[in-house]
């Protein structure tokens, strides 16, 4: 049987299984599934995450599935911990995972209550900055020199060191997250892609007077929150909940998990995590890498999975994809690691949630060998393997691609989606 004619079996087999799944457009969640329509919200706009999406969307869902005032949320990717925020907003209940240093102290930073001295003390705060010495020397990272010009990094340095002689951690905490949150903005390169790339054109802005805007924008947001209950949030991987026998009775778990197309988390964020020393090595870098959800092909590819996960479209998938030519040969191991970890953490989530309860996972289609994979449909077959049912797959949007992908795909373009996986326990 040829390709093309095995690809329009393809088709067929994912038109079957939306219908089967419920599935429908909802274009009122269109701009809700990315984080453009966030950026000038109050906390939400201290940093911009490309992977996030809008609290109006937690709040949607939350609504939509009629949420009482005494439930327990979970996020599992917690990222930027916007699913979190609007648990403390409705005074539920909250814990989240988040494998990213940087995420989870951020997320910590914009969860806390704080008392009116601390904020003070944060709004006070001007570091006097003093003269730092051999400063490329002090990164492994062997682009620092090409990211920062030689003041502006000591001027960085010189601001960490006067952070780092507050005695309150709260209040640390906060300063140090204002502090990267302008990393990029000072820097010479953006965000693009899977990782950086030099900016077109370079600003000259201070360090200094960038971080204390910042600070004075955090002041005034936090200034505004009214006290609720803190997430519990763990710098720890969603795969290993069962080490965490209190998560439990979960009413609702809304996350959007990383998306199967080789992006790596630890690449975008590499200026956050090795300016703020969450990493200091290569060798520590790669550890936290290759221990990270499998999204990507830097992650450990050799670790054991089963094929409890499988189901037959995701089997004619990868040995569709397995005689393609693809960039890199690894791609089917990849998306059948990435769907045994999901199996793996939807079976968790199961065990752990309250009959009646929801799990609702917001998630992007990607493509290869000229093949869409239905992400979002795989999802629903795999969490009905691991006991849930599913209530619908809520079509968000169909993602813009260029002419060039559009002749590729076929129809199989309108399978290029963002979508809202909701199943009920």
């Amino acid at each position: 049987m040829n390709k093309e004619k095995n690809k329009s079996l393809f088709l067929k087999e994912y038109q079957r299984l939306d219908a089967n799944f419920n599935t429908h457009k909802d274009s009122s969640y269109k701009y809700l599934v990315n984080f453009s329509q966030t950026f000038n919200e109050p906390i939400h706009r201290w940093y911009y995450y490309q992977e996030g999406y809008s609290p109006q969307l937690v709040i949607n869902i939350l609504n939509y599935l009629k949420i009482e005032n005494n439930f327990i949320i979970l996020d599992p990717f917690a990222g930027s911990g916007t699913t979190l925020l609007v648990a403390k907003q409705f005074g539920l209940k909250s814990f989240g995972f988040e494998i990213n240093p940087f995420s989870s102290l951020m997320i910590k930073v914009k969860t806390r209550d704080y008392t009116s001295n601390e904020l003070k003390q944060v709004q006070s705060f001007k570091p006097v900055l003093k003269a730092v010495s051999n400063i490329y020397d002090k990164y492994e990272l062997r682009i620092i020199k090409n990211l920062f010009e030689k003041e502006k990094l000591e001027k960085i340095e010189s601001i960490k060191q006067e952070i780092n002689k507050i005695r309150s951690e709260k209040v640390r905490d906060i300063l140090f997250a204002a502090l990267l949150s302008i990393l990029e903005d000072v820097s010479n390169y953006r965000k693009g892609g899977n990782g950086l790339k030099k900016k077109r054109v370079i600003r000259d802005l201070d360090p200094l007077r960038e971080f204390l805007k910042k600070v004075n924008q955090i002041y005034i947001d936090l200034k505004k929150v009214k006290f609720g209950p803190e997430p519990i949030i763990l710098n720890d991987s969603c795969l290993n909940i069962l080490n965490y026998p209190d998560i439990k009775n979960i009413n609702i778990s809304i996350f959007s998990p990383p998306y199967p197309n080789c992006f790596d988390p630890f690449e975008v964020y590499k200026i956050e995590l090795w300016i703020g020393e969450f990493v200091s090595s290569y060798a520590e870098l790669r550890e936290k890498r290759s221990n990270a959800f499998a999204s990507n092909l830097n992650v450990n590819l050799k670790r054991t999975i089963t094929r409890v996960h499988r189901t037959d479209l995701l089997d004619k998938i990868l040995e569709y994809l397995s005689e393609c030519k693809l960039w890199d040969k690894r791609i089917p191991k990849m998306l059948d690691m990435y769907f045994y970890e999901m199996y793996t953490i939807l079976n968790y989530l199961f065990q752990r949630t309250k009959k009646g309860g929801y799990c609702v996972i917001v998630v992007g289609n990607s493509a290869y060998g000229n093949l869409a994979i239905p992400t979002d449909i795989i999802l629903a077959q795999i969490g009905a393997k691991s006991g849930f049912k599913v209530k619908e797959i809520i079509v968000a949007r169909e993602n813009e691609t260029s002419s060039q992908q559009y002749l590729k795909l076929g129809n199989f373009i309108k399978f290029i989606r963002e979508s809202i996986v909701i199943f009920e326990r």
